[in-house]
């Protein structure tokens, strides 16, 4: 069998491992800060354009206000969750119970707050 020009995982510095984990994540974690740092500081949500799942959470039509700034931290929730993703992988995180539960819980807290999101929208 040939061997891989690429080193181990276990060969790569735990700062490197760390490193290469955050580069992983950032773009899917980068999408989702932009857009709800955006939304929480001008209080406005354009409907997210892409795969379905945006307008299914927060509709249609932009979003104004507490309903924007709601869905603004929806998304910066899940940006958490995948940088939670990346520190559960690594070597920095023990075996404990917070890195199992914490990328779920993220996520679910997400949902949560964007059905609140909609729910403002639909009473303004």
């Amino acid at each position: 069998m040939r061997q891989s020009p690429f080193p181990s995982d276990d060969d790569l510095p735990t700062w490197l491992h760390a490193l290469i984990l955050l580069v992983l994540v950032a773009p899917c974690a980068g999408f989702l800060v932009r857009f709800g740092m955006s939304a929480r500081v001008t209080a406005r949500l354009e409907p997210l354009s892409g795969p379905e799942a945006g307008q299914f959470f927060f509709g249609p039509e932009p979003l104004q206000g507490s309903a924007a700034r709601m869905a603004g931290r929806s998304l910066l929730v899940p940006g958490a969750g995948f940088l939670a993703i990346a520190w559960r992988f690594s070597r920095l995180c023990s075996d404990g119970l917070l890195g199992h539960l914490l990328p779920l819980s993220l996520l679910a807290l997400s949902v949560m707050l964007s059905f609140r999101a909609r729910a403002l929208a639909s009473h303004a």
